[in-house]
């Protein structure tokens, strides 16, 4: 707590990822923050697009920060923050920069606001970190399927979603269900779902982030896993994503 004017502040510190950052006014920037203890936060930070301000280094996308803030009736207010960790290698690789930019506005979009959920701090910790180690690409597939299984959004790959059935060799996938359908459900709008697909996708989705697995995959299976994932997002996610638009263009 601290006061000014004889008015009592609420303040509260917290470690936090830098999911979002808007430009905001003259000199101000509009923050979102994933901590552990916290959830989502939406902030105001002023003034630090200023040129001395202490805040413009450590408030960068993707950046850690250990960070206080003030509570908000409506947004709370950056009053210091200092970088714990800076993301090097996301920003000097322009692919990397524009696939962890759809990773944040992921998990921008799933995550809660005053809602703890550490498990997706401490993923999106190991998954920015790996924009450096591997494709980027890769790790935006492999990041999207455990943000949904983090967030309580995941898809059924191994068991059909109309009648339970275990799934084994080809079968189909309907988004809007959620998952898997065996041949034996089929119906008109399922698409195509195989297994060697399937295991591709489940591969991505148990990836542990620290050990060094390497890996080799088909552009064409590759292509397929998105295309699920994509559509499903496109079902779940209530609004456009732009960085989704920006890299159908690279």
């Amino acid at each position: 707590m601290s006061r000014r004017r004889g008015i009592v502040i609420a303040t509260y510190n917290t470690e936090a990822v830098i999911i979002g950052v808007k430009n905001w006014g003259e000199a101000d920037k509009m923050i979102t923050l994933l901590s552990p203890t916290e959830g989502k936060i939406n902030a105001t930070a002023f003034g630090c697009r200023r040129p001395k301000s202490a805040l413009a280094g450590a408030l960068q996308l993707f950046n850690v920060v250990d960070i206080q803030l003030s509570r908000g009736d409506r947004i709370d207010t950056v009053r210091t923050c200092t970088m714990i960790h800076h993301h090097k290698a996301i920003i000097s690789d322009f692919n990397a920069t524009a696939y962890a930019a759809f990773v944040a506005e992921l998990v921008d979009n799933l995550s809660i606001e005053s809602y703890p959920q550490p498990d997706l701090y401490h993923q999106l910790r190991l998954i920015l970190t790996n924009f450096g180690k591997r494709n980027p690409r890769l790790v935006a597939l492999a990041a999207a399927l455990q943000i949904l299984e983090k967030s309580g959004m995941q898809m059924s790959f191994n068991y059909c979603v109309r009648s339970g059935q275990f799934i084994e060799g080809n079968a189909f996938f309907n988004v809007e269900d959620g998952g898997a359908v065996s041949p034996e459900c089929r119906q008109n709008g399922d698409i195509p779902y195989s297994e060697e697909v399937r295991e591709f996708i489940l591969l991505l989705k148990n990836l542990d982030w620290e050990l060094d697995n390497k890996f080799k995959i088909s552009g064409k299976i590759l292509m397929e896993a998105e295309r699920i994932m994509l559509m499903y997002l496109h079902s779940v996610v209530e609004q456009p994503m732009k960085s989704l638009e920006f890299l159908s263009q690279l």
